[in-house]
């Protein structure tokens, strides 16, 4: 079946048109509420960054990667050139530029990955609904997809090449055309980001074991060679010398041992992520085992199978491990999963009623799981910091304030690298720093701010002296903060709060 079939398909089939709706309506609030970042990597090497390029207010010489000339730039082009656009029509202020950035790149990995299940499973129905529903409200899917960071735009550059090599014509002059286009946007996939190289090393085993791809193995190469050749000029242009990025970030993290330093941790880490969020455990443990094990069986043929599993295999190998690092293959896991859907099925159909009544009560626990971690998502921004800041922000709206802030303001990270970016839009915004050591005993100004963590054992004393909460970054985690304190376990981190004195 060709592309020409799916607009037959949504028009005949009103349940597939309701499915992606509602996942459409999920991916929009996201896009909406999601402000900030995940990880501060996604803020300080492309948004600072395009600050400095563009000769505005900074953190980037703050930043060690900036003074090492390892970080690629192709994200910072393109951020500065989508900042310059969006102040040409006059819409400066940092919150609206990154509200319309997650809509539209969100939107863009929305269609994609949805493109791809539509695509892949087309023929069966019922295989095909499971999947969106997987793709859509497993609760971190969506959330990944609002994320402007290197590990999606490489994801996006990777599996957007992938699929439009898969799906072309590879035969003729048109054949060799794809493949020098793929080879392009693999090639600014893996300047998006380095670890990209372990699915193309994939990909590029897949070739060279399927004997009628071999033939457009000299396209992708030069295609390659050409996204090379544009990065090195860009990465040159930026740091106005020339600079080999890959060779930089090789020498400095793997040779130097500079990631090493940052941190180790076991391949199990990778194991809990992929557990954790194709829907949630125990549900999602058998779903990535029939998956992979279908791919590992009956589907090596297909492009996505070596490139996806050598990408995970290669970052398991790594010594230095973080969630986000996953990041670039989650959203194509749900096509993993389909592929043992059917015989999932079929087992399923196979068992005694006692048996299928505990497996139906294991799948019930884990939707039921996934809906609430979806729901809280929707509304309760990751970035709790950030989002503090856009209600300080609406709160004033222009007007002068001096803040007594303890410790550290909501526009610094826990290190103290200042959001640049984010504190242009509220110069009228003072604060008045207390040391992390200092009570706010010594307060004396009308507003109080900080986190759970550094004023639950003086909250007493604000009351006592008439302040009272204005708002704080979320009622939930704050209340699940005051349930926690009450039991004495640890709280979560970075739940700010604003105080007023009446």
């Amino acid at each position: 079946m060709s592309f020409g079939t799916l607009k037959g398909l949504l028009r005949d089939d009103r349940r597939l048109r309701g499915v992606l709706l509602a996942s459409l309506l999920v991916q929009l609030i996201l896009c909406l509420t999601a402000v900030g970042i995940y990880h501060p990597d996604q803020h300080f090497q492309i948004i600072e960054f395009s600050s400095w390029q563009l000769h505005r207010p900074s953190a980037a010489p703050r930043v060690w990667e900036f003074a090492a000339h390892l970080r690629p730039t192709i994200q910072v082009y393109l951020f500065s050139g989508y900042s310059s656009f969006c102040g040409a029509l006059g819409l400066h202020d940092p919150y609206l530029q990154l509200g319309l950035l997650r809509l539209l790149f969100g939107l863009a990995l929305f269609v994609l990955y949805n493109s791809i299940c539509l695509y892949y499973f087309q023929r069966d129905r019922r295989v095909l609904v499971y999947v969106l529903l997987i793709l859509n409200f497993s609760w971190l899917l969506p959330y990944t997809r609002t994320l402007f960071s290197s590990e999606m735009l490489s994801s996006f550059l990777f599996f957007g090449g992938l699929f439009l090599y898969d799906v072309s014509p590879r035969s003729g002059a048109r054949g060799w055309w794809v493949a020098l286009l793929t080879g392009f946007l693999f090639s600014l996939a893996f300047y998006a980001r380095f670890q990209t190289a372990f699915a193309l090393v994939g990909f590029g085993i897949w070739m060279l074991l399927m004997p009628a791809e071999r033939r457009l193995i000299l396209p992708v190469v030069l295609g390659g060679v050409a996204g090379a050749v544009l990065n090195t000029a860009l990465d040159a242009g930026f740091y106005h010398e020339w600079v080999f990025t890959p060779y930089t970030y090789y020498k400095v993290n793997i040779i130097e041992g500079k990631a090493a330093s940052m941190g180790t941790a076991s391949f199990l880490l990778y194991a809990g992520v992929l557990a954790a969020v194709i829907v949630t455990p125990p549900l999602s443990l058998v779903l990535l085992y029939t998956g992979f094990r279908t791919a590992l069986l009956r589907r090596l043929r297909h492009p996505l199978t070596l490139a996806v599993l050598l990408f995970i295999v290669g970052h398991c190998l790594v010594a230095h491990k973080e969630e986000r690092f996953l990041f670039p293959v989650l959203n194509v896991l749900p096509v993993f999963v389909g592929w043992g859907l059917a015989g999932l099925i079929d087992w399923w159909w196979r068992q005694g009623s006692a048996m299928r009544r505990w497996f139906n009560g294991l799948v019930v626990f884990s939707v039921a799981l996934n809906l609430f971690l979806l729901g809280v998502l929707l509304f309760t921004p990751y970035s709790q910091a950030l989002y503090f800041t856009s209600l300080l922000k609406r709160e004033f709206g222009g007007r002068p304030v001096t803040i007594s802030s303890v410790g550290r303001t909501p526009f610094e990270t826990e290190h103290h690298l200042p959001f640049v970016f984010y504190r242009q839009a509220v110069p009228e915004i003072q604060f008045r720093r207390l040391g992390p050591g200092d009570s706010v005993r010594l307060v004396t100004g009308e507003y109080v701010a900080g986190t759970y963590d550094q004023l639950k054992g003086q909250l007493g004393w604000l009351d006592s002296m008439g302040y009272r909460r204005v708002f704080c970054s979320s009622r939930l985690l704050w209340g699940i903060d005051s349930f926690l304190d009450a039991r004495g376990v640890n709280t979560i981190n970075d739940i700010w709060v604003l105080y007023r004195k009446e």
